[in-house]
């Protein structure tokens, strides 16, 4: 009866990206026949340093060693202050050790991509589709490295000739160097822009994401908002600053929730039509409230980015 239940769920877990993507492909295809349609080309390589990773937030974009005390993974995921659940080794991040908050830092890098298709809808408005991937790859903690791939479709709509907003839902497959943090996620997004002059715009945003992993413990439902601003000096250079709150609550009692703070800022150089480089430096707050354990990672990174 179990292995029943849990083909019945395992097939549930795996049908709704391709069921997203059907409905994605549909959604295009039923509204760019009407008027003009474009392609979407978008990737990036990325490096970046954590100098405080935090294993519980190594999926999110916006980004003690095992004691052999005889603990189960549950608690010494709890205990270890965001740390992940893993045996020892030196390859595998285990979170601060006892009584600390503080975690040694990592390299990291992403290649990401993203393809698919638009198409106008009227004269202000725009439906996609599209499927994305990205690869992170850790230096030292390489059961956080981290393979995404998934699928997303929405519409951007122009109420002026300075305001605009865009809606998406979308389904992602998440598999991680530890296989106890693989998992399965669908959400959503929702984001404001308003251009105040030429130069100055700001954009306000929401994400909800649904999270199902295969160990509870990894399990969450995650809210996001912030606000962002962005300034253009001059066509080829802009910097951005901006904050968003997280709060990820876990299937798990003993996990609870996470909230985590992020200000970031950057500043993008277009060296030509498609492509940019791109800086930022990221400020993230989280506290685990189910350990009143608090950290502070800063997270520094470098792009290449190219659009078609």
């Amino acid at each position: 009866m179990k292995k029943e239940q849990d083909r019945q769920e395992s097939h549930r877990r795996y049908s709704l990206p391709g069921l997203m993507l059907l409905g994605s492909v549909l959604c295009f295809f039923a509204f760019a026949g009407n008027v003009s349609a474009g392609l979407i080309l978008d990737a990036e390589l990325q490096f970046k340093y954590e100098d405080n990773v935090v294993g519980l937030l190594s999926d999110q974009q916006r980004g003690g060693v095992g004691t052999g005390t005889g603990a189960t993974p549950v608690m010494m995921a709890a205990a270890s202050g965001m740390g992940s659940m893993v045996s020892g080794g030196k390859n595998n991040y285990t979170g601060p050790s006892s009584g600390s908050s503080h975690s040694p830092g990592d390299f990291s890098a992403t290649l990401f991509a993203e393809a698919g298709g638009y198409g106008d809808v009227g004269m202000d408005s725009a439906v996609f589709a599209k499927g994305f991937a990205s690869h992170t790859a850790y230096n030292t903690y390489t059961d956080l490295d981290a393979t995404i791939a998934g699928v997303s479709t929405g519409v951007v709509t122009k109420f002026s000739s300075s305001v605009s907003a865009r809606a998406a839902v979308l389904a992602k497959i998440k598999r991680f160097g530890d296989s106890a943090r693989d998992s399965n996620a669908y959400g959503g997004n929702l984001s404001l822009k308003e251009k105040l002059t030429p130069a100055i715009w700001l954009r306000e945003f929401g994400e909800l994401e649904k999270n199902s992993a295969d160990q509870s413990v990894f399990s969450y439902t995650g809210s996001t908002i912030g606000i962002g601003a962005g300034y253009a000096f001059t066509k080829e250079i802009f910097a951005t600053i901006g904050y968003s709150y997280l709060v990820q609550k876990f299937d798990d009692p003993s996990v609870g929730e996470m909230d985590t703070h992020t200000a970031f800022l950057g500043a993008e150089w277009a060296l030509n039509k498609n492509w940019a480089v791109v800086g930022e430096y990221d400020l993230q707050l989280s506290k685990d409230n189910a350990t009143a354990t608090s950290a502070t990672n800063n997270i520094f990174s470098l792009a290449l980015r190219y659009g078609y």
